[in-house]
């Protein structure tokens, strides 16, 4: 079997168990059975399960919905975890935990040394192997959230299940047609993660719906390749760098293009640096990233003589550098989960890490509910509490739109709307004194914010809740926070295909003054410049459709008007994505950089559907490497900026 029939297979046996323990606490695929009539050692079990569903029906609306959901959560939540402790042992992070080998009698290494701890668990079923592995997850849960008890989707199935599972997780590594050497890839969680939606992505798109919030990582997911990744990162956080170290011998060991002769930017540490993905599925950026950012900390301890330990660089990056937000709680748990082993695999001994990369799938209640907490003891005026009222209905729907919501962009545009007034014809009706009050309510708005989160889960009295309220804050301080650069390989999702309530959002929030509402790839490039600050730079792939069509006009004219474009791969059609085929772009952007300064192009539409389009990788890194030595490449134009605003409409005709 190849590995996606691995994954489906997988995916099948812990569904079905599953399945099989919900209807022993008495969670029924209609309803719920009356918990008196469980065995009292289930009900507890039973009453925390309860306590998510009821927060999920809230979410999906109704009981065979939020059921559903659960189980997907739990589903993915133990492949997730097997995977992984897959990934740690063949990096010989630990002795092997679910590996069986003949040598310990069919047993892992960690079942046999357990069992030598606790020899009466060999009488136990199948020799105790679901409280050995509750007892492996504990301990990993020290350190990585993900295997704690806590975790409000740790749930284990029966031994027999567990068991079976446990082998056909062994069995991929053992296939010819999947290699030995699987579990070894930095790559591997996420191509799993890619296969395991495959199902869904199919039914999707064969049912024909319009594509809502919860479809939109089904209806264009794409796992962009570790080469393109490494070209974007080196050429917006690389390049950044180089402004503040010109000399660095980052230049030197990294093809980075326009790299500065001289200081651009004051440097500043780099602990201070931020780069954010707001569409960050599994992780592939940021995994990148933090191997590049380690390689930049090594250089400024080496070369700069950066107060920096070294054996803190994977805590520094993970805590400081790295962010990320995705409306897909799974796929989350693979970013952090990617970070935690590349973090382990440089420190064997570190701790308990701090992620900023936060799913947004948490679900808050009315306004009413909190309304309190922001109005007592206050003077808000009529303004500042529809103000209030609006951000929280936002956060509301986090689940829904993710890092779309513009939480901190909407106070802002409070406090420049008062300023513009105050600088108009009527300064007499909006005076200083109520600029400096809106200004004080700016500064501890958000603070109030996360107070009031904060609350609501402790009034709820749930464990469930409480993890859910951590993500909330962490999502509320990214999205508050300026960032150096942004990447993204954002959805591609057609305004043809949204569904009504995404259709509403976007076309409230992007519409106006530039219209990015065409194709959810054009509102993330929006979204991705006004997350960076006033001189940071944006790197994304997405396809190239916005190059040339009339309702993209407004995109290319934000582009060109308000970005420097640093570097543009035009790759066009191609396998670039594997099976799938795509029609893709890909680029740095720079903001508060001088527009004076030619944009750089790399051709290759021309091969498309020719012998040498499986020839187009080769040819766009043999292009990187002439245009840095100033090599001739027939694959190269470099134009003034300015020139692709002759022809009407702005077409990227280069």
């Amino acid at each position: 079997m190849k590995l996606p029939e691995h994954v489906d297979k997988l995916r099948d046996l812990i569904e079905a168990a599953f399945d099989k323990h919900f209807a022993r606490l008495g969670i029924g695929k209609a309803k719920l059975l009356e918990a008196n009539k469980l065995p009292a050692e289930v009900r507890e079990k039973r009453e925390r399960y309860e306590r998510i569903l009821e927060n999920h029906i809230g979410e999906t609306g109704d009981y065979e919905h939020a059921r559903e959901k659960l189980i997907d959560e739990l589903t993915f939540t133990l492949f997730n975890r097997l995977a992984a402790v897959k990934v740690m042992e063949a990096a010989a992070l630990f002795p092997p935990v679910l590996t069986k080998q003949p040598e310990h009698g069919d047993r892992s290494f960690g079942h046999k040394a357990w069992l030598e701890m606790n020899p009466h668990m060999r009488s136990e079923e199948l020799e105790g192997i679901r409280e050995y592995l509750k007892s492996a997850f504990d301990e990993l849960g020290e350190t990585l959230p993900l295997y704690s008890k806590a975790y409000p989707y740790a749930l284990l199935p029966d031994a027999i299940s567990l068991n079976e599972i446990i082998d056909a997780f062994n069995a991929v590594e053992k296939d010819s047609q999947v290699g030995s050497d699987i579990w070894q890839s930095d790559d591997v969680l996420g191509w799993m993660y890619e296969s395991y939606n495959n199902v869904k992505k199919k039914a999707h798109k064969d049912s024909g719906d319009k594509t809502e919030y919860n479809k939109v990582s089904l209806q264009s997911q794409v796992y962009t390749p570790r080469w393109v990744v490494q070209f974007l990162v080196e050429n917006s956080l690389g390049k950044l760098y180089l402004e503040m170290h010109p000399d660095s011998e980052i230049k030197r060991r990294y093809k980075i293009a326009n790299a500065p002769q001289t200081q651009e930017r004051k440097p500043k540490p780099l602990h201070e640096v931020k780069a954010i993905d707001p569409a960050c599925g599994s992780g592939n950026f940021l995994l990148y990233a933090f191997d590049f950012f380690y390689e930049l900390y090594v250089d400024q301890i080496d070369n700069y003589g950066a107060d920096y330990n070294e054996n803190e660089i994977p805590k520094l990056i993970i805590e400081n550098n790295l962010h990320g937000i995705d409306l897909d709680d799974r796929a989350v748990q693979l970013a952090q989960l990617g970070l935690f082993i590349k973090a382990k695999k440089k420190r064997r001994t570190i701790g308990e890490l701090a992620f900023n990369v936060v799913s947004s799938d948490f679900y808050l209640p009315e306004y009413e509910a909190v309304e309190h907490i922001f109005t007592e003891g206050t003077t808000l005026d009529k303004s500042q509490q529809e103000l209030i009222a609006e951000i929280w209905n936002d956060l509301q729907y986090a689940y829904k739109f993710g890092s779309l919501i513009r939480l901190d962009e909407k106070v802002k545009a409070k406090l420049k709307m008062l300023e513009t007034k105050q600088s108009s014809a009527q300064p007499e009706l909006f005076t200083a004194m109520e600029i400096a009050a809106h200004k004080d309510f700016a500064a501890t708005f958000f603070t109030n914010l996360k107070t009031a989160v904060e609350q609501y889960a402790q009034a709820q009295g749930s464990t469930f809740l409480t993890s859910k309220t951590r993500d909330a804050i962490t999502f509320l301080e990214l999205l508050t926070t300026e960032y150096d650069v942004a990447t993204a390989n954002p959805p591609y999702t057609d305004s043809a295909d949204f569904g009504p309530e995404l259709k509403e959002f976007i076309e409230d929030n992007y519409k106006k003054p530039y219209k990015f509402h065409t194709n959810l790839y054009a509102t993330f490039i929006k979204r991705c410049f006004e997350l960076c600050g006033k001189d940071g730079k944006v790197a994304m792939i997405h396809p190239r459709t916005f190059m040339f069509i009339k309702t993209f006009e407004d995109v290319r004219k934000f582009m060109i008007d308000k970005t420097h474009i640093n570097v543009f791969v035009d790759y066009s059609l191609s396998n670039l994505f594997g099976a799938i085929m795509v029609d893709p772009a890909f680029y740095v952007l720079e903001k508060g950089a001088s527009k004076s300064r030619d944009a750089w192009f790399v051709s290759l539409d021309q091969y498309t559907r020719t012998p040498n389009e499986k020839y187009k990788k080769d040819f766009c890194l043999q292009a990187l490497e002439d245009y840095i030595s100033d090599t001739e490449n027939e694959h190269n134009y470099s134009i003034p900026q300015a020139k692709l605003k002759i022809i009407k409409s702005w077409p990227f005709i280069y």
